[in-house]
């Protein structure tokens, strides 16, 4: 079985936040918290910040939601005022949402191959809307999902869980994901034959196998089967 991660491997998501939040910021002006570094990096780092309250169970999600864009108004919100902005952000996202164009061409390589899956944190009704709404969900016959699981990666439990859903031996598994440590070296640890997409050519040192596009790993999956 191939394993892919969802985010920033299949789905454009750092461009798509970093639009959608410009057009949701653009239109509350001076409301906004002033950010020097941009209201892209300022986004980042309050999800970021408000991730990790939720990963250590301060949060649920309702109150990560509320959180996460209160924290960019001046001015403390209501939580209907924080429900009605955070949806209506999270509809400017949605019209944002795209697929690399390297993606339905390997993922029509890649099912003739093996069967294909998913391995990604986030929650169940947002991963599955992201692969419905860019028409790739039939490409995959299982979705193991941090939400579903109660563990998300780079924990092993979560491509542990992926194992039993496949019922193969990791060895036998692919496994490819953004993030050298989360995705990679993590998959690795547990034995899959994991490969870093470094799409953007960045410097790091990893032991697992490493490519730049999906293109890249169809050709690999074929040669080394």
């Amino acid at each position: 079985m191939i394993f892919f991660d969802l985010d920033n491997t299949l789905l454009d998501h750092d461009g798509a936040e970093a639009e959608a939040i410009t057009a949701f910021t653009a239109r509350y002006g001076d409301a906004i918290i002033e950010c020097p570094n941009g209201v892209g990096e300022a986004w980042r780092q309050i999800t970021d910040q408000q991730r990790a309250r939720w990963r250590a169970g301060e949060l649920n999600f309702e109150a990560l939601r509320r959180a996460r864009i209160s924290a960019l108004f001046r001015h403390p919100l209501t939580v209907a005022q924080a429900d009605a902005l955070s949806t209506e952000y999270y509809h400017i996202y949605q019209q944002h949402w795209r697929l690399f164009d390297d993606v339905k061409p390997a993922l029509s390589i890649l099912r003739e191959v093996a069967p294909l899956a998913i391995i990604t944190n986030g929650f169940a009704f947002q991963q599955e809307a992201k692969l419905t709404a860019t028409q790739i969900r039939p490409y995959f016959s299982h979705l193991v999902i941090s939400e579903h699981v109660g563990a998300a990666k780079p924990t092993p439990a979560i491509f542990q869980h992926a194992l039993r859903v496949a019922r193969k031996p990791a060895a036998a598994c692919w496994y490819i994901g953004n993030h050298p440590f989360n995705d990679a070296q993590a998959a690795s640890q547990q034995g899959f034959k994991a490969v870093w997409l470094n799409r953007k050519g960045y410097d790091s040192t990893i032991s697992t196998r490493v490519v730049r596009s999906l293109r890249g790993f169809a050709d690999m999956v074929k040669m080394h089967g």
